[in-house]
């Protein structure tokens, strides 16, 4: 993708008492919540736009109409009344335009051995499952209250302070695929139920029960367009900052955190720039928060984890324009995988046809995102380059890419008229999102770096936290609750939960 163009660059008047580094949801959530108790956040943002992962870009299609795509909002879960997302929105302050998806095929399901429906709500997805599968209704039904469990155990997804099993270590250490195995799960079964993994991009020997379950639980439980993309968020979430007296200043790149007698002092940028606060707050993936820090923010042993955990798979996504009516396609989300074994996503081709998470939002002209994988190290030679200066085998190679993807899409959607407009590589990412890696979701969120593994927000020195990609489940609402758990590890957790709970609850 080209240059994101400029947005108005904001500046905070007050003298902060929290500095926030990064501008996506989970470093503007955590601000707004600490705004609501007092302090003076500021968010600096490295970009010239804000917003993170929720940034979107303008490109013009072949007919020179002007279309707005989204860089990483496709839809977002649990946004039905009373839902965590809802409440969430709700206690920032915040309205979101949101459209219902689909309740009896919000996701559409490919795989060589037959297509499968998603209905929304876990309790639909067990019916569909077990007409699916009929000899294995037992097994479903386990599954389904294991899920169902398993969200109301972890405190933020259920709003509950002392949920019931919070503390059990299986959440973190039995992998989805392990935990399948044990409840006998037949091959077609398994591979329904991995089926929307993408939405993690874990492999099933990766993915902890406690990701599994809360980031496919959302998307099942009240999936939902956001009218407008990612700016009605970002936007939302910004003017509702500055009602509360917070602000913003983009084009601020973070050089290093300052500290003095063991505690945070403030944030010296890369012009020079110092800015003091008490408090600051590294919103962002947990290396590049690493490398801002002083090296003995984090005991050793997590130093050395985090070295050792895998970056997801790499994004290629490709962006395009449907020409004509697409029918029952439009509205829907369609994951076409070439193999039974959705792992396969894990596992990208370099040549040939590629798995692909294919997103047809309600917009006019009718827009189109297909999200697929790709290898970092297939871009290696041009690691230290920018988008506008990169050589025509790039470019082929990105042509490559967008080739294999569309072979699937056209294959499963035929007939219809799809025309590319733009393609992101794991470059792309790494550029705009400062993930690395170039991975879907920055850091993996996989066993290697979740639980008694993962990411602290706390650090050594007081003042100092980390938020954001990697310190929780990934997505819009995975990225929202980092925030309001780094808000909660400073206001104190516990009793957040029940203010958020308190003040969200729908009236009987």
């Amino acid at each position: 993708m080209e240059a994101i163009p400029s947005a108005p660059r904001s500046e905070h008047r007050a003298a902060p008492t929290t500095i926030i580094v990064g501008s996506g949801i989970s470093g503007l959530a955590a601000a707004i919540v600490l705004a609501r108790h007092g302090r003076r956040p500021l968010v600096i943002e490295a970009h010239n736009v804000p917003g993170g992962c929720m940034q979107m870009f303008s490109r013009r299609a072949g007919d020179g109409t002007l279309c707005r795509f989204d860089a990483g909002v496709h839809y977002v879960g649990s946004l039905g009344a009373g839902q965590l997302m809802w409440r969430l929105f709700r206690y920032l302050g915040v309205e979101v335009p949101t459209r219902a998806m689909n309740r009896e095929c919000f996701d559409r399901v490919y795989l060589p051995g037959g297509d499968f429906c998603v209905p929304v709500g876990w309790d639909a997805t067990g019916m569909a499952l077990t007409r699916e599968c009929p000899g294995e209704a037992a097994t479903v039904a386990t599954y389904i209250a294991r899920m169902k469990q398993v969200e109301a155990s972890l405190n933020w997804h259920a709003l509950a302070p002392e949920a019931d099993g919070a503390y059990d270590r299986g959440l973190y250490e039995v992998s989805i695929g392990e935990y399948l195995r044990s409840v006998g799960a037949g091959p077609r079964l398994r591979s329904l139920m991995l089926a929307q993994s993408s939405l993690y991009a874990a492999p099933s020997h990766a993915a902890p029960l406690a990701i599994h379950a809360p980031v496919v639980g959302s998307a099942i439980q009240g999936p939902h367009y956001i009218v407008g993309g990612g700016d009605a968020i970002t936007n939302a979430l910004l003017d509702r900052l500055r009602d509360l007296g917070g602000g913003l200043r983009t084009r601020a790149p973070a050089a290093r955190v300052l500290v003095e007698d063991n505690r945070a002092t403030g944030v010296e940028l890369q012009d020079g720039t110092v800015l003091h606060a008490p408090e600051v707050i590294l919103a962002m993936h947990p290396r590049a928060a690493q490398a801002l820090m002083p090296p003995d923010a984090w005991r050793g042993a997590l130093r050395e984890r985090l070295e050792a955990a895998p970056e997801c798979v790499g994004l290629f996504c490709v962006y395009g324009v449907a020409e004509g009516d697409m029918g029952d396609y439009s509205g829907s989300n369609h994951y076409l995988l070439r193999d039974d074994d959705p792992d396969c996503f894990y596992d990208p081709p370099l040549r040939g046809p590629a798995d692909a998470v294919v997103n047809l939002p309600p917009t006019s002209p009718q827009l189109f995102s297909a999200v697929g994988a790709a290898r970092m190290e297939w871009f290696g030679r041009w690691q230290g380059t920018r988008t506008p200066r990169r050589d025509p085998d790039y470019r082929a190679l990105k042509q490559q890419l967008t080739d294999n993807i569309m072979a699937t899409v056209r294959q499963h959607m035929p007939g219809r008229k799809l025309q590319v407009v733009d393609a992101a590589t794991p470059l792309t990412i790494r550029d705009y999102a400062r993930y690395p890696g170039g991975g879907i979701y920055g850091l993996q969120p996989g066993m290697a770096a979740q639980g008694r593994n993962g990411v602290r927000r706390r650090t050594r020195y007081a003042g100092l936290y980390v938020t954001g990609a990697g310190t929780g489940a990934p997505g819009i609402l995975g990225a929202c609750v980092t925030g309001f758990a780094v808000a909660g590890t400073i206001l104190g957790t516990d009793a957040l939960i029940r203010e958020v709970r308190s003040t969200t609850d729908v009236p009987a």
